[in-house]
């Protein structure tokens, strides 16, 4: 229709301006496709004519004419002929790497060429004193004129060129001849060309005729078929995803229909995710190759798929598409600078269309198809339109299975790690609300407690606790919800449980808070300690009752031994000597440890006091070194002051520091040697007072030193095995009695050195 908005003059204007673009457009389509193929197709026949009319015409001119002219004429047509027939090799071949113009303007001077060819006959070959061969060499060109008419009637450029080039040059040497003849042979020339033009028109009209009701109802045949073609390939995707529930299949049975619509050899369809950092990237899903059992295609996917079947490289092609969201169309992949090397096994591919598919404005999936003979266009993403939809129909879906799978999986994991947490743990599980109401109870707290769980759950928690914290506990946790204050959460503490017999117990308590749906939920971890604690009373009352029974006679058995040695210098044999030596030694080392027990007891009960205060250093330092005046003489070696502040002060418990000190230097006198000596060195850093004190020539081995390193480490605590493996328990008090000062051992070792680091809070002084 035309347009109303033009005015009414210029309406048959538009509408003729429209008419030839859609009659050249229709010829660039299919009409130059169809004269390029008619032009090779009738080229070998006229070649093979042109050879042997050539033939003919040298023979018969032989005697007439120079035999230099006549090898020259053959050798002008034969190199023009070769040249063509290269041309027609190259077509057969290589066709599909250049436009159809191109191998249409080349054949059309393929055929000039030769026209120019076999008009030059007319200057080598004219015979000016024989007649009967002049005329034969008018007929040999009109017949050569004429039978072009048969094989290049289809271009018009093609045989005009082709018969005024032939014939030309014949109609001017004749002109340049005397006589009517030769007037009558050029009017005869022009005749015949106007006939040729008229001739190539006509039928060039019935051609486009032709073609045009042919490539109509062939538009409108395939237009039908591809759409029913199109409709069953959807239909029976859609129908495997209904009956079976699989979309996988569906994917699969889509793909597979989908490559013979579209020529295609392979095929992929992937779907399009977003990783953590919000970067795209595509999971394959579904391959598919024409051929019915593709080893090629089967091995790649077993030995060379990339994990998960995941592509994140967004260098590739495949990375171009979901970025730009565009489609990616390339005839020759081996030469798109776009493309990555293939993966190693992969098919080869030639022309490859990639095609993104959006669920709105949300890229979901990617279609790929390869090695089409034909290649691809932006009209094979028109003509599966319906297949893009359904694809990404089917992947939105499998993407909410995806989700869902994911949620319920992740619910059924915390399901079971709630359910383990409160029935196959051994510690009792109480869960409240911010009203301080039981939630839940697990067995292990039905064990505890005395309640079963149908008793308790829906009463406050306060039931469970003897007063005076029963009444207090309410108001507790409103302040702690009003001020955010955490006295008791995230710390574990020992308080007492009361048994729904009235029986109070003591027990360890671990409260944690979490938050469900924006409230805070309170989890609280019981142990019953009843049995812990009656054992370490039995170990506190053992280790008291053997003090006493073995402190009393060892102390005798020292001071005898003491009184012997100062005798056995003079009286005694010197083998006597040294054991009564050796007693004195292994007496005070035991005494020791009956010491280091009883204070270790102490410590891990909570039992020893400290009384901190602001200190001198430096007489400690000294009193200590006094009291183990003793060990000093047993094991021969010395502590000495080497550096000394001015009178430094600390905040400590002058005893407990004594004490600390005394246990160090203890093993250090030990591991010197005879002769040895500790030197102590005083020094103030960043508002602290460090004490060093070290063995410059210490007899412990790499074992030794590395059980000691462990020994000090990062709060061991005083356990079970402090008693049994070995190590030094006078080390394990001091790092406890210095901890609980607020101050810090550290231990450096080497092979020849022990040095340990005392660090303490530096004191005013002025105080």
């Amino acid at each position: 229709m035309p347009d109303d908005s033009l005015p009414p003059g210029h309406q048959n204007s538009a509408t003729h301006v429209a008419r030839e673009s859609s009659s050249y457009s229709f010829e660039r389509e299919h009409l130059e496709p169809e004269q390029v193929r008619q032009l090779y197709k009738g080229f070998p026949l006229s070649l093979i004519a042109s050879l042997v009319i050539a033939l003919m015409l040298s023979v018969s001119q032989w005697k007439v004419i120079a035999h230099a002219d006549i090898i020259l004429w053959n050798l002008i047509l034969s190199s023009v002929l070769l040249a063509r027939l290269v041309l027609w090799l190259s077509w057969n071949n290589l066709h599909q790497l250049y436009s159809t113009r191109f191998w249409l303007n080349s054949f059309r001077v393929g055929a000039w060429l030769t026209g120019l060819a076999w008009g030059s006959a007319a200057f080598l070959l004219f015979a000016p004193e024989a007649s009967i061969y002049q005329a034969l060499l008018a007929f040999t060109l009109a017949g050569i004129a004429t039978g072009s008419i048969t094989s290049l009637t289809v271009d018009k450029y093609c045989s005009i060129g082709f018969v005024i080039l032939a014939i030309s040059p014949l109609s001017v040497v004749m002109l340049l001849q005397d006589g009517p003849t030769a007037f009558f042979m050029s009017g005869m020339t022009v005749i015949f060309i106007f006939f040729v033009i008229a001739g190539t028109a006509r039928t060039r009209n019935t051609m486009i005729d032709q073609l045009t009701k042919q490539f109509d109802l062939l538009r409108l045949s395939e237009a039908l078929d591809k759409k029913q073609r199109l409709d069953q390939i959807v239909n029976s995707a859609q129908s495997i995803f209904i009956n079976e529930n699989k979309i996988q299949a569906a994917l699969e049975n889509l793909l597979r229909d989908t490559l013979p619509l579209c020529d295609s050899k392979l095929g992929f369809i992937g779907q399009v995710n977003k990783d953590e950092q919000g970067q795209p990237y595509m999971r394959a899903l579904v391959f598919s190759s024409s051929k019915s059992n593709d080893l090629q295609l089967s091995l790649f996917r077993e030995k060379n798929l990339p994990t998960n079947g995941e592509y994140r490289n967004l260098t590739t092609m495949f990375g171009s598409i979901m970025l730009s969201g565009k489609p990616l169309i390339t005839s020759h992949l081996g030469r798109d600078l776009r493309a990555a090397v293939l993966p190693p096994g992969h098919p080869a591919i030639e022309s490859f269309i990639g095609i993104p598919i959006f669920n709105g404005k949300e890229q979901v999936a990617m279609l790929g198809l390869a090695n089409a003979p034909a290649g691809y266009s932006s009209d094979t993403i028109t003509d599966l339109e319906p297949i893009l939809k359904s694809i990404a129909q089917f992947v939105q879906t499998l993407n909410h299975q995806q989700q869902h799978e994911q949620d319920q999986a992740a619910l059924e994991a915390s399901n079971q790690q709630h359910q383990t947490i409160l029935n196959d743990i051994a510690d009792g599980v109480v869960i409240i609300n911010k009203l301080g109401i039981i939630e839940s109870f697990n067995h292990a707290a039905e064990t505890i407690f005395g309640y079963r769980a149908p008793q308790i759950i829906g009463k406050n928690v306060s039931v469970l606790m003897p007063e005076p914290y029963q009444s207090m506990h309410d108001g507790y946790l409103k302040n702690h919800l009003h001020t955010g204050k955490k006295n008791i959460i995230g710390i574990g503490r020992e308080v007492r449980g009361l048994r729904r017999n009235g029986q109070e117990f003591p027990m360890d308590l671990m409260v944690s808070r979490v938050y469900q749906q924006g409230e805070p939920v309170f989890i609280g971890i019981v142990r019953d300690i009843t049995e812990k604690k009656r054992i370490d009373d039995l170990r506190t009352q053992f280790i008291s009752a053997a003090s006493r029974e073995i402190l009393g006679p060892l102390n005798l058995i020292s001071e005898a031994i003491t009184l012997l040695r100062k005798r056995a210098v003079e009286e005694l044999p010197e083998h006597i000597a040294n054991l009564t030596e050796i007693a004195q030694t292994n007496s005070y080392q035991l005494q020791k440890l009956m010491g280091d027990l009883i204070e270790m007891q102490n410590l891990s009960r909570g039992d020893m006091p400290f009384n901190l205060s602001h200190q001198a250093a430096l007489p400690l330092i000294r009193a200590a070194i006094s009291q183990q005046q003793t060990f000093s003489d047993i094991y021969q070696s010395k502590a000495i002051i080497t550096e000394n502040l001015n009178n430094p002060m600390i905040h400590t418990d002058a005893h407990r520091f004594e004490q600390a000190i005394g246990h160090i230097l203890q093993f250090l006198l030990k591991v010197s040697g005879r002769h040895g000596v500790v030197p102590i060195a005083l020094s103030e850093e960043r508002g602290h007072i460090k004490i060093e004190m070290r063995s410059n020539n210490h007899k412990l081995d790499t074992d030794a030193r590395s059980n000691l390193q462990q020994q000090l480490g990062k709060r061991p605590g005083i356990t079970h095995s402090n008693y049994n493996n070995g190590s030094e328990l006078g080390l394990t008090i001091a790092k406890e009695i210095i901890e609980k000062m607020h101050g810090k051992i550290e231990l450096q070792d080497s092979a020849e050195v022990l040095n340990f680091a005392l660090t303490f809070p530096q004191a005013p002084q002025s105080y």
